[in-house]
């Protein structure tokens, strides 16, 4: 069976790259049980430190697949439900592997964004984007409401109003206006974007992972606690890396003048 999503694995880095252009990379059954069992292979993978997604041809990934979708509704309403509910399930499980990561995960976004295409970026650590970029939801117009955890990602990638005018609307935005919304973080020429992606992973690679982790899971955590619970939090990660090789290495490294080198992390 040929592989629908193509990863390649160099300096530490784990590209996992979308691979159905003819489709602008939709995503269907196989292709998400495909992309969740590699998620979870590289997040145990010691020697990778960091993920990139991205996509084949000229779209990142243009949502759900709507064929598959399409073929579900001629069906009686069980099987619909069992269908299209399948694939909605793997989707949700993707988003969540990636906000659940305890390493970064980076949409490297070459080219069309929408549907659950617009969720997985909005559930990736950084986003970097070619300029010719382009991101909609467009889950308005085929009927449906968003997935992917896009109601819960967009409005605190955006805020709520604004991530209400994205969804509700279904407006395409170029890359600039993406960066301007605060969406992605950074926006390249088409032909750098693959340079670009690996000089900036190149950076995050000389950071601590366990250092990296700590601090997602405390900005993730941050909006469901009072001020006072999450500085207990803070704490807690702050000692929980101070135990760490990590700790001592930066300290040292510190002192010495130098960079320092850090371990793969804790797992």
């Amino acid at each position: 069976m040929t592989a629908l999503i193509r990863l390649a694995a160099e300096d530490g880095i784990a590209t996992l790259t979308f691979d159905r252009p003819e489709a602008l990379n939709a995503l269907n059954e196989a292709m998400a049980i495909e992309l969740n069992a590699k998620l979870a292979r590289l997040a145990h993978h010691d020697e990778i430190r960091a993920i990139v997604l991205t996509g084949a041809g000229n779209a990142f990934m243009a949502g759900g697949d709507l064929q598959t979708m399409r073929a579900a509704l001629d069906t009686k309403p069980v099987v619909r439900d069992r269908s299209i509910g399948k694939l909605v399930r793997l989707a949700q499980t993707v988003a969540e592997t990636v906000t659940g990561s305890r390493k970064p995960v980076i949409a490297s976004v070459n080219g069309a964004v929408a549907g659950f295409g617009l969720s997985l970026v909005a559930a990736c650590d950084l986003a970097i984007a070619a300029k010719s970029a382009t991101f909609t939801s467009a889950y308005g117009r085929i009927g449906t409401s968003p997935d992917g955890g896009a109601t819960y990602t967009l409005p605190r990638a955006l805020g709520t109003k604004q991530a209400a005018q994205w969804m509700y609307l279904d407006e395409r935005h170029t890359a600039d206006e993406a960066l301007r919304a605060g969406f992605v973080n950074w926006v390249v020429p088409d032909d750098d974007l693959t340079a670009q992606t690996r000089a900036l992973l190149k950076r995050m690679g000389a950071l601590s992972p366990d250092a990296f982790a700590q601090t997602k899971n405390l900005i993730q955590h941050a909006p469901e606690r009072s001020f006072a619970e999450h500085l207990y939090a803070e704490q807690r990660s702050f000692l929980h890396c101070a135990a760490g090789d990590d700790f001592r290495e930066g300290i040292d490294a510190f002192f010495d003048k130098r960079a320092p080198v850090f371990g793969a992390g804790a797992g």
